[in-house]
């Protein structure tokens, strides 16, 4: 009991203590999102899987975009930095993703996702949270009615469909389709059911499916006057298109946007080009701008850009970006940066001049391809 004169001291300097552990908190989540910082907005994207080199490419450009408006003087003097997540190309890992983005980092922005089903998985966290989640990638028709708080740069596939539908009902009469089952191509392929007037034989196939053999024969024993390939990647088309010509399919083909993909198709050239491919795609004009900057990308990451749509696509996004943050007060303010969006009207960028909606979506249409055996082009009916 003789040191009982020490418990004052004890609990004055526990309690000095516990005050500077919450003071140097509050500076650590000060600091963190002081306008002495850097400005961090989120970035989701497929950087694994079979979209890994779309979403690879969305990273190198939105990083590279972040680097020239830092050398430009940044936001408000702050830089600009993207915290990557992998959506994986999927609402489930794309949700996880986003709650990270947050939740965690407290992000006001997520640039993203690329495949429609990583937007649809973020958009009711973002929405819930009113963090601002923009694409300029993502297509299904379901992103329109997303939510306020949503917005994209990219056209919807209402127009994907309903163009591919028509183009095939003016030539074809009975055609089958094999859709794979992501939030992507089923809009795609409910779009195009929707407008096209003849008779179809669907097959559908999973993530994880690669034999197509017993689904060929048996489309091949419809009496079909054409197929159209609805297939999420790259690799998946060029998984079925080798075993329709090793099956020696000799109807017309036509191909959603993802597979419209000059790269893959080219592995095919001889085949693709004598039984005849159209695809569809939303292509930017061409211009000096978008040849210095294809150019540059292929000098800085030591290869040409794989998707020249979707790059142009996502630099458009990203100064759309860095021009609403230089507009609005706060950075952090998410509901200034939603009406500055809605405002932007007249936007001029490698698309040309597009302009905001209601629901967020741009005036932006797809428009039919032919493969010429070495790439895509405008398609001349």
């Amino acid at each position: 009991m003789k040191y009982d004169f020490l418990l004052p001291m004890k609990k004055l300097f526990l309690g000095l203590g516990i005050a500077f552990l919450l003071i140097g908190c509050q500076q650590q989540e000060t600091s963190k999102n002081s306008s002495q910082g850097p400005l961090q907005i989120g970035g989701l994207a497929p950087l694994t899987g079979d979209l890994a080199s779309l979403g690879t490419q969305t990273k190198n450009l939105g990083n590279l975009y972040a680097k020239k408006i830092n050398a430009e003087g940044g936001i408000h003097g702050r830089n600009l930095e993207i915290i990557w997540e992998d959506g994986k190309c999927n609402p489930g890992d794309a949700a996880k993703a986003t709650q990270k983005l947050v939740n965690i980092d407290k992000v006001s922005i997520i640039f993203g996702g690329n495949c429609s089903g990583e937007t649809l998985g973020a958009a009711p966290i973002t929405e819930k949270k009113e963090v601002i989640l923009f694409s300029s990638i993502s297509t299904s028709p379901e992103i329109t009615k997303a939510g306020d708080f949503v917005f994209r740069n990219a056209p919807s596939d209402s127009s994907q469909g309903k163009i591919l539908a028509e183009y095939v009902n003016e030539n074809f009469e009975k055609v089958g389709i094999l859709t794979q089952q992501t939030d992507y191509a089923v809009g795609v392929g409910n779009t195009f059911k929707e407008h096209f007037s003849g008779e179809f034989i669907e097959e559908s196939f999973l993530d994880n499916e690669s034999d197509f053999k017993t689904r060929i024969t048996k489309l091949k024993g419809e009496n079909l006057d054409a197929l159209f390939i609805n297939s999420n990647s790259p690799q998946k088309f060029e998984i079925i298109v080798k075993q329709l010509q090793e099956q020696n399919w000799s109807k017309p083909i036509f191909l959603n946007e993802i597979s419209s993909n000059a790269e893959s198709a080219r592995k095919y050239s001889d085949f693709l080009t004598e039984v005849g491919t159209v695809g569809v795609n939303f292509l930017p004009p061409k211009s000096e701008e978008l040849k210095n900057t294809l150019q540059e990308y292929t000098d800085k990451f030591g290869h040409e850009a794989p998707y020249e749509s979707y790059l142009a696509a996502t630099i458009d996004g990203m100064k759309i970006i860095a021009q609403v943050l230089q507009e609005v007060d706060d950075p952090n303010d998410t509901k200034a940066i939603r009406d500055a969006l809605y405002n932007t009207q007249n936007f001029s960028g490698l698309f040309g001049t597009y302009s905001f909606d209601e629901n967020g979506d741009v005036n932006i249409s797809h428009q039919l391809l032919s493969f010429d055996g070495e790439n895509f082009i405008p398609l001349q009916e």
